[in-house]
């Protein structure tokens, strides 16, 4: 058991943990199984080709949109023509990694959500912070059927390829899911306060970043109605700029524990296998 470097501290801050999760934990089932259509993917979002990326989750495909990898798109025949999707995402996009593909961290946290909507036994209200695909908040949101879901990211363009996915899938409730640009290196307490969960899936391999993101969760870790927080990392180089971050300002101890994520996910930036990922345990 980690204990928290100080008492004061200690005595404020609301400890929380995220236990290693067992993928074979009983799921969370907020309505009976009851047929649904399989999302059909568009061929290109704001001007953008897209690539459909699929999963199942308890019986229920869920389809992320990501700029398409098909070097033929559009008569281009080379992803390296100035006009092909991914060669614009580098060219255009600040950040363009979350419109790259869906990230094996992202696997993680859907069964971190499952967990904690078993524990609860309900669905919890889920903020995703750097969303790109957005597999988590489409799963919080189609899976679990979260009353609220917000997935947030600095760039609009995966946005919008997230807001094309949920839209391909079941009807949603009138302000039950919504998608907002945040930056969160800039983002205050205030700004994710008022969610049970708050998620960051693989946003650790930039050190400013991770620093930030580190103190902004290890800030929001203290006090009354403190979320919960699923931080999955494959050991990105930032990790340790955020655990440290994260510690001071929370005064708790944090770590990353392994956990296992389905077979087939590699690493968007060069295909590399990932068996598992770091999942943040703190007290």
């Amino acid at each position: 058991m980690l204990y928290a470097a100080s008492a004061r501290r200690r005595s404020v801050c609301r400890g929380f943990v995220l236990n290693l999760l067992a993928l074979s934990a009983c799921a969370y089932t907020a309505t009976a199984p009851r047929p649904v259509r399989a999302p059909v993917a568009p061929d290109s979002v704001d001007g953008w080709a897209v690539t459909p990326k699929r999963s199942t989750w308890q019986g229920r495909e869920l389809m992320c949109l990501v700029v398409s990898d098909d070097p033929s798109v559009d008569n281009l025949h080379s992803v390296a023509h100035p006009d092909h999707p991914r060669y614009r995402a580098f060219e255009e996009l600040e950040d363009p990694h979350g419109a790259l593909g869906v990230w094996p961290s992202a696997y993680a946290a859907c069964a971190a959500l499952e967990r904690i909507a078993s524990e609860r036994k309900r669905p919890p209200t889920v903020l995703e912070l750097g969303c790109g695909a957005g597999l988590p908040s489409l799963y919080a949101s189609i899976v679990l059927e979260s009353p609220r879901v917000v997935a947030t990211d600095v760039e609009a363009v995966p946005l919008a390829f997230l807001k094309a996915a949920r839209s391909a899938h079941a009807p949603v409730d009138a302000g039950s899911f919504a998608t907002a640009v945040l930056d969160v290196t800039y983002a205050a307490v205030d700004d994710i306060r008022g969610f049970d969960v708050v998620v960051c899936a693989d946003m650790l391999y930039d050190t400013d970043v991770a620093t930030a993101l580190g103190a902004l969760l290890g800030a929001a870790a203290c006090g009354a109605g403190a979320p919960e927080f699923v931080v999955c990392d494959p050991g990105r180089r930032g990790r340790d700029h955020f655990l440290d971050a994260f510690g001071a300002a929370s005064g708790l101890s944090p770590m990353f524990v392994d956990q296992a994520v389905p077979d087939g996910c590699v690493d968007v930036f060069d295909g590399t296998p990932i068996g598992a990922v770091g999942v943040l345990a703190a007290r």
